[in-house]
C-alpha cells in the first residue's frame, strides 16, 4: 500500500462527503476476504476508510458495505494513505 500524507488545501471533491460510521469488508478481485474496516465518509467519487487491524491493500478492491446483501459493493483504489487513514477512489463497475 503506498505511504503518503493527504494533501492539505483547498477541497478538491467535486461531490460533498457525508459523514457516516460503516463496517465494511475488503475483498479482493478473487472474492477472498483482505480484512474489516470502517468507512467513516463517502462521497460520489470515494471514501475514507480506517483498517481494522494491520493488512496491506491490493491495488483493485472491491468494497463490500454489507455482510448480507453482496450487491451492497464499490471497486476501489488507493488514492491516498497515512498511518491510520485510507481514502480509496471509487472505480467504474464495468471496466
Amino acid at each position: 500500500m503506498r505511504r503518503s500524507k493527504r494533501p492539505r488545501g483547498p477541497e478538491l471533491r467535486t461531490s460533498p462527503r457525508r459523514h457516516v460510521n460503516q463496517p465494511a469488508l475488503v475483498v479482493r478481485p478473487d472474492g477472498s476476504t483482505v480484512g474489516e474496516c470502517t468507512m467513516l465518509d463517502v462521497s460520489a467519487g470515494g471514501a475514507k476508510l480506517k483498517l481494522d487491524g494491520q493488512f496491506s491493500l491490493p491495488a483493485e478492491f472491491t468494497l463490500q458495505l454489507s455482510k448480507f446483501n453482496p450487491t451492497m459493493r464499490r471497486r476501489c483504489t488507493v488514492a491516498w494513505a497515512n498511518e491510520t487513514f485510507v481514502g480509496v477512489q471509487f472505480l467504474p463497475e464495468h471496466a
